[in-house]
């Protein structure tokens, strides 16, 4: 009697193949690492080779040689199969594993580029369903993609590249889908590694607030002042203004100064009670109330002052576990729900993960200060090359009448509004500012 293959030896594998750190421009994240380590525990059974090659890879025959790359560069493939075509003939069938890393058109490009001149070599990727589009963007293969008639998108002009022949994408849904149905006796592990390939990728956008509410001129107004009281709060308690985190160790879009260690500082966030602006520690984790909104009114923002002076001459007060503070009465104009909207799709717009994931990193210890006219981050394209920096920003003007995000080439300043069109969702919106800065980092 058989014996059914067991998830322990396969978790094995992928923990043993995650580098103890990973170095910058490595070739995978750790989740890929081990990703590519379970692929690789499952193909070294003869019929699950087989069946992997026929239904996902595309090779027809018996089990092919599937072995992992030597290659270190950063476009790397993670498996290499050879792909017989007759006598002969022996393509290849290059396998990348994309999880959680960078998934851009440059990248995809290079890996196209790289296979080897046979006419029947062949790229297979393998994506989360969230990310499925973000792969065929790109890819026109040396000119071997072919030119469909220029159409007009939002007013402008675009000749638009079909996609490589030589691509092949599969998500991990599918993988697990058609390989728990064709390779039974392995179903548990096939549905165990479609799912880790799922759920460790970098979340969609899925707010439900449509980017219209940017336009919203009062909107843009409030969203100022309220940014304009952070950057007095994080002046009179930290002595600096706030910026974007860079750091690796916050997950998601993280305004603040001085919050990043053991002692109290100040981060903007999530609305509650009327209030976006609070005291935060993160080792231990705690939170707690300014009581202090939009200081419109000079006697409220005196108030303020006063309030926050108040708790700075507290010796070691960013030491403490909790501070001495009353935070009442509430001090200037609550934070509207309609602002709390506009914050989490903005926050979506300026997340790292999401940001990486398109290929531009924020740039490590190099985030621009929060300024009376603009709140940006700045990334980076490290595929490719010479690309410089860009800001991804709203505002930037004297008076703020949207909340539209900008994105601006620094070296010469170039810049694209991005629109938010009716019916649009908060994941056009991302991807909108993911494309603006690829067109920015690819052309003249």
């Amino acid at each position: 009697m058989a014996t059914t293959p067991s998830l322990g030896p396969m978790i094995t594998s992928g923990l043993e193949a995650v580098p103890r750190s990973t170095r910058p421009g490595a070739p995978r994240t750790r989740h890929e690492a081990m990703a590519r380590g379970m692929l690789d525990h499952l193909l070294r059974d003869r019929k699950a080779r087989r069946r992997f090659a026929r239904h996902i890879a595309g090779i027809d025959g018996g089990s092919p040689v599937i072995r992992t790359s030597a290659r270190s560069a950063a476009d790397s493939y993670d498996l290499l199969a050879q792909r017989d075509t007759g006598p002969g003939a022996a393509g290849t069938v290059a396998i990348t594993l994309v999880v959680d890393g960078p998934l851009d058109p440059e990248r995809v490009q290079g890996l196209l580029d790289d296979l080897d001149e046979h006419s029947d070599s062949r790229l297979l990727l393998l994506v989360p369903h969230a990310r499925r589009k973000q792969a065929l963007s790109g890819g026109s293969g040396k000119g071997k993609g072919k030119k469909k008639d220029a159409k007009k998108s939002k007013g402008k002009e675009e000749a638009v590249a079909e996609p490589d022949p030589r691509l092949l994408q599969v998500t991990w849904a599918q993988l697990a889908t058609k390989l728990a149905a064709k390779d039974e006796d392995r179903a548990v592990l096939w549905q165990a590694l479609g799912e880790f390939g799922e759920n460790q990728a970098v979340e969609e956008a899925r707010q439900p607030v449509a980017p219209k509410v940017l336009l919203d001129e009062d909107l843009a107004g409030e969203f100022r002042e309220h940014l304009r009281t952070m950057l007095l709060v994080s002046q009179e308690l930290i002595g600096r203004a706030p910026r974007f985190s860079s750091s690796r160790s916050h997950e998601h879009a993280w305004l603040h100064a001085g919050a990043s260690g053991s002692d109290l500082g100040v981060e903007f966030d999530a609305v509650e009670d009327g209030a976006a602006i609070w005291l935060v520690g993160s080792r231990p984790a705690r939170t707690y109330p300014l009581g202090i909104g939009a200081l419109t009114d000079p006697e409220q923002r005196e108030a303020a002052v006063e309030r926050l002076r108040a708790l700075a001459a507290q010796p070691d007060w960013r030491d403490r576990e909790a501070p001495e503070l009353d935070p009442e009465p509430f001090l200037g104009s609550p934070a509207t729900r309609k602002l709390e909207d506009a914050r989490s799709l903005l926050w979506d717009v300026f997340d790292p993960a999401r940001l990486e994931g398109a290929g531009f990193p924020l740039v490590p210890r190099s985030q621009p200060d929060l300024e009376d006219r603009q709140l940006s981050v700045r990334v980076h394209a490290p595929g490719i090359e010479r690309s410089g920096t860009f800001l991804v920003s709203i505002g930037g003007s004297k008076r703020w009448k949207t909340l539209l995000p900008r994105v601006t080439r620094e070296y010469d300043g170039r810049t694209y509004v991005v629109q938010a069109a009716k019916g649009d969702t908060a994941g056009d919106l991302v991807t909108a500012v993911h494309q603006a800065l690829r067109s920015l980092a690819t052309k003249p």
